[in-house]
């Protein structure tokens, strides 16, 4: 028979475990940001949305088929830092490193990129949906 009592083995038990879940981590708190892209109307295909915040990390979405995007922060972390964004939206570029990959030529207007003039504020509590409707011209 084992010298350590049961009560006081489960009390061990419940230490390690709870150490080895509450690991410090320097990831601030994000929040789940989705939204629809459209211009004239039309959902805008494989495009590339990026909220940038005023301090620390971007978060990148990609828009789908029928232009819905969600925001990404890290590899398997989705979301956005809670605060104000400037938001843009573009053509995402083909590997550079690969000397056959096509050359891309941005078709969006500066003005939702390069110069963008979309902003966003995502909330820790709200609804954190974002469409934004572009025009070509």
């Amino acid at each position: 028979m084992c010298g350590v009592r049961p009560g006081l083995a489960s009390l061990i038990l419940g230490a390690i475990l709870t150490v080895g879940c509450s690991a410090p981590t320097d990831q601030p708190e994000v929040v789940e940001v989705t939204g629809k892209v459209t211009v004239d109307s039309e959902p805008l295909v494989g495009k590339m949305v990026v909220f940038s915040p005023e301090d620390g990390r971007a978060s990148i979405g990609y828009t789908d088929d029928e232009g819905h995007y969600e925001l990404m922060y890290l590899q398997d972390t989705y979301g956005a830092k809670p605060g104000k964004h400037a938001v843009s939206i573009s053509t995402p570029m083909e590997d550079e490193d690969d000397p056959e990959a096509e050359r891309v030529i941005e078709t969006i207007p500066p003005e939702y990129n390069t110069k963008t003039k979309l902003t966003a504020e995502v909330t820790a509590d709200g609804d954190n949906s974002f469409d934004f409707e572009l025009k070509s011209r």
